[in-house]
Parts: C-alpha cells; sequence; structure tokens
C-alpha cells in the first residue's frame, strides 16, 4: 500500500489548481498565453480546467484517506459500512478508473484538455504510459478492495 500512497502524493503534489490566462495574438501572428494581459494588446480570458489526470489524483488521494481514516480508531466515516459493503463514493472513483483503463487500453489516441492552456491535446506514449500506470494501480486497489 505504500507505493500507491507514493504515487497518489507524487500526483497530488503536481497539482495546479483552475486558473485564468490570457490568450492574443502577437502582430507575426503567434499565439501567446500567460497568466498577466499583455499591455496595449487586446487579449482573450482562457479559464483553465482540470484534466483527467488529476480527476485520477483526487480519486486516488480520496481512496487512500478513507483507508486513512478506516486505520484511525474511533472515526465515524468510512469507505466500508458496518456489513463491509464499499461506499457509493469509492464505488464511483472505482467505476471512473475503469472506464479511463479501458479508454486508455482500447483507444489508438486519447485526448485530454490541457491544464495550462485549457485546450484538447492527443497525449503522447510517455504522458499515456505514466497515466496507464496510475491507472492500473487505482484499479488494482479497488479490486483488492472489491470496489
Amino acid at each position: 500500500m505504500k507505493p500507491l500512497l507514493i504515487v497518489a502524493l507524487l500526483i497530488a503534489s503536481s497539482y495546479v489548481p483552475a486558473a485564468t490566462y490570457y490568450k492574443w495574438v502577437d502582430d507575426q501572428g503567434v499565439t501567446h498565453y500567460d497568466a498577466q494581459p499583455p499591455e496595449g494588446q487586446e487579449a482573450q480570458s482562457v479559464r483553465t480546467r482540470r484534466s483527467a489526470s488529476s480527476d485520477q489524483a483526487d480519486a486516488l488521494e480520496r481512496l487512500e484517506q478513507d483507508r486513512a481514516r478506516r486505520a484511525r480508531p474511533g472515526e465515524q466515516k468510512s469507505t466500508t459500512a458496518a456489513d463491509g459493503a464499499v461506499s457509493e463514493e469509492t464505488r464511483a472513483a472505482c467505476d471512473q478508473h475503469r472506464r479511463n483503463l479501458a479508454a486508455l487500453t482500447e483507444k489508438p489516441l486519447v485526448r485530454r484538455e490541457n491544464p495550462e492552456t485549457g485546450e484538447m491535446e492527443v497525449l503522447d506514449q510517455e504522458k499515456r504510459a505514466g497515466i496507464l500506470k496510475q491507472t492500473r494501480a487505482a484499479v488494482s486497489f479497488c479490486d483488492s478492495r472489491g470496489a
């Protein structure tokens, strides 16, 4: 379980919350993005959104938090009910991981929203391999919990 926790912490530490950026085209026709609008130039506000990988990181983090809560005596909330059933939140996160794994393994191209620009991009093989590894770990964790 420690490797899964380490992966979740690494992913969470790379999380960048949604922010507003500005987009403009200079005199040479080059498109620029920056956190500050340019002086004397009209710029379009672009709101970034969270990517699928950060959603996966959030789901992994929730699973680890639930696991930590179960380990603390006297804690009320748990991922499992008194009869041993898995919570709906955990089940929903695990279902999302399985859908993500199916997309990563079955589709020749996988697109996601770039968290910096807000535009859709095709995952390169390196990013895809990293996300695939994280998703497989999450699904494995879910399977071990019966979720």
